[in-house]
């Protein structure tokens, strides 16, 4: 299956009205979700850095165009999401000490994950650095194709468990990561098709990916002075029932599995009929 041409599409979101525990009325999975809306900017500028490293190693005329089309679409996602920090700060949460965070710990400090790879592993081999953090990008694209596809297929997703502007970004942005969850693994196969270059990614992206949403999760679990912490074990349980090991986690971890194959690649996830369906009435479409 070709990849669909990619269009950058420059949509603007009114997320003002948003309420502070906006999925299910739950504070514990409203916070992963607003973890994720840190998390992701800050590691979309990661994706556009490490795929523009082997801009010029790439051969193939189309997959020069998907780049292009990849680093301007993320673009727009990492400014959609960083517009709900205001509304984060509105609420009293807090977000540019957590986004400050994580930007030193994982990408732009001296001894960041980045960095550290960038210069431990390009000081070993040349590139071998530039090809690691390339190889985290298209592990990392991965797990948000498998949200992009959970979006559309889990019945959480609905107006009657989201605040409707809310879902509206998540649906268009799962739209698009579906639109370009073959490009970067695409690069790094043409630049580096060591399966083990490909699974070390993996790891260390995981490791972060999950590590970094804990966190953030947890530090707005705390900065929220709305909780009412007699409730919080019952909203605990439900977030692991519903999310963590419900429906939500078993798709998650069947489709996250998949990366393993030797001979895996993105599209053998057939999801692109969502992004159809999703679009078809849409005026950015």
């Amino acid at each position: 299956m070709e990849a669909a041409e990619l269009k950058v599409r420059n949509v603007h979101f009114d997320l003002s009205a948003v309420p502070k525990h906006w999925v299910l009325g739950n504070p514990v999975m409203t916070h992963f979700v607003n973890s994720m809306h840190i998390v992701f900017p800050e590691g979309e500028k990661f994706f556009i850095r490490s795929v523009r490293r082997f801009a010029g190693d790439i051969k193939d005329a189309q997959l020069k165009k998907n780049v292009k089309g990849f680093c301007g679409q993320e673009g727009i996602h990492s400014r959609e999401h960083r517009n709900f920090w205001d509304v984060l700060e509105k609420q009293g949460l807090k977000p540019e000490v957590f986004a400050n965070f994580l930007n030193k710990v994982a990408f732009q400090g001296k001894y960041s994950v980045e960095n550290s790879v960038l210069n431990g592993l390009n000081f070993i081999s040349p590139k071998l650095g530039d090809k690691m953090c390339l190889s985290m990008t298209a592990a990392l694209e991965h797990y948000t194709a498998i949200f992009a596809h959970a979006a559309f297929h889990e019945p959480i997703f609905t107006n009657d468990n989201m605040a409707p502007q809310m879902l509206e970004l998540l649906h268009w942005h799962a739209c698009e990561e579906i639109e370009h969850k073959s490009v970067c693994f695409d690069v790094l196969k043409e630049v580096d098709g060591s399966y083990w270059v490909r699974i070390s990614g993996m790891g260390l992206a995981s490791v972060m990916l999950w590590g970094f949403l804990g966190i953030g999760q947890a530090y707005f679990i705390l900065n929220d002075k709305d909780i009412k912490w007699s409730k919080m074990a019952g909203e605990s349980k439900s977030f692991a029932e519903r999310l963590a090991f419900g429906k939500i986690g078993q798709g998650l971890a069947k489709n996250f599995f998949k990366y393993f194959r030797r001979d895996f690649h993105p599209t053998d996830i057939d999801d692109q009929h969502f992004v159809e369906d999703f679009l078809k009435d849409k005026a950015y479409a």
